[in-house]
């Protein structure tokens, strides 16, 4: 199960779509990635709230990583006090790939799943949809099923200052409508990760917020 790849194959494909494909009309993304179903119908998802602005500017990982480190190096100009951030930090390694994919992807899920607008119909897409690989397909249901808790997250992430900026910038970018219950959980999201309101306004601005 190689979560990295589907990671950067979702954020790519909606940054080359420009957002364009709608959450009921799969066909050309499906093309575009490949005939990957798990990929198709996470994407569809997290398009279904209209966000395709914010998840535009992500692209993959990597970039994911690059907007954390300029945002928590703008916070950083004013706390002097604070250990000056290393771009090699907000750089996942090989070894750490796959893991921080893992977190990334279940924080993107969980903040779909804030405003309660993953319904039992998107909970089976996933089972009833072939892909290439099972393994990833039954960990994205059970993932849909049962959505990872604030607690789970921020438990995950543990004290990566920098992995808890990339993990509050792709909820972010999820919950771009900002309903209350996505107020809500982000503000509490923020809390769980230890990321004051200026680090996160500085998080913010990097998606252009």
């Amino acid at each position: 199960m190689n979560l990295n790849s589907l990671l950067n194959l979702v954020l790519n494909t909606v940054q080359k779509s420009g957002g364009k494909t709608a959450g009921a009309n799969n066909g050309g993304l499906l093309g575009s990635l490949g005939g990957s179903a798990v990929a198709a119908s996470l994407v569809s998802m997290l398009l279904k709230k209209k966000n395709t602005g914010s998840l535009a500017k992500v692209g993959s990982l990597a970039a994911l990583g690059m907007l954390a480190y300029k945002g928590y190096q703008a916070w950083q100009k004013n706390n002097p006090a604070q250990a000056a951030p290393q771009q090699s930090d907000f750089e996942p390694t090989e070894t750490k790939a796959e893991e921080q994919s893992r977190i990334l992807l279940r924080t993107m899920i969980a903040a779909a799943a804030s405003d309660g607008l993953i319904d039992e119909n998107e909970k089976e897409l996933i089972s009833k949809e072939s892909g290439d690989d099972p393994a990833t397909l039954r960990w994205l249901a059970a993932e849909y099923a049962n959505p990872a808790s604030i607690a789970d997250i921020a438990q995950a992430v543990g004290n990566d200052r920098a992995l808890a900026s990339g993990v509050y910038l792709a909820a972010r970018v999820v919950c771009d409508d900002l309903s209350r219950k996505e107020i809500v959980f982000l503000a509490q999201l923020a809390e769980a990760l230890n990321l004051d309101e200026e680090l996160v306004e500085k998080l913010e601005q990097q998606l252009g917020l």
